[in-house]
């Protein structure tokens, strides 16, 4: 695989809205993903540390996480409608046995905050996931602290079910149950979200 961006990626789109669609990963996102994982205002709202390796290892890794998936795990690219990648959003730790998987997803440009393009994703993600595997129940940890993000997991379906610190940082974690997400879909309750209406700044 090479760093260079095929003419069109729209073959590996899988879910898409007037805002935004999500699309398996390509080694062409790898350098805005390094460039992310580097940045301490994305880092500060991950929760998680600063990537230090080299460019060279990252790539590395991300090809061969296309190449050889891990069952436990599945990484789709956020793109604006136009084509911009502009974040990520996944599943990991996942236990088939069990039905279960947890949540991530991040969004880099800091102009792309606050847009709806995380609650878009959030609720197409799961829409993806819930028709194309058999998980019951995925949950998510945010922290404490970043009332946004819970707001935009409420609005996805998600609901607060317990407080947890973890590496003396406190989150909250929240669930989505298939059979009532599904239902609520049914009725309509995240149409709303979907629409690409959000002014930039907007919570």
């Amino acid at each position: 695989m090479t760093l260079e961006t095929p003419p069109d990626l729209s073959r590996l789109v899988v879910a898409e809205c007037p805002l935004i669609r999500l699309r398996h990963k390509h080694p062409s996102d790898a350098l805005n993903d390094f460039q992310w994982r580097r940045d301490p205002e994305v880092a500060r709202f991950d929760g998680g540390p600063l990537v230090t390796a080299p460019f060279s290892e990252f790539l590395h890794k991300l090809e061969y996480d296309i190449r050889y998936p891990s069952s436990d795990r599945l990484t789709f690219a956020i793109e604006s409608a136009g084509g911009d990648h502009i974040g990520n959003i996944m599943y990991y730790r996942a236990d088939h046995a069990a039905q279960t998987a947890e949540f991530g997803i991040s969004i880099g440009p800091e102009s792309w905050r606050g847009r709806g393009a995380g609650t878009a994703a959030t609720i197409l993600f799961l829409r993806h996931i819930w028709a194309a595997l058999p998980f019951r129940l995925i949950h998510l940890h945010t922290l404490e602290w970043n009332e946004r993000a819970q707001r935009c997991f409420h609005r996805a379906g998600f609901d607060e079910v317990a407080r947890v610190v973890r590496n003396e940082q406190s989150f909250i974690r929240m669930e989505a149950r298939r059979e009532w997400w599904l239902l609520w879909d049914m009725e309509g309750r995240f149409d709303g979200y979907l629409g690409g209406n959000e002014t930039p700044g907007k919570p």
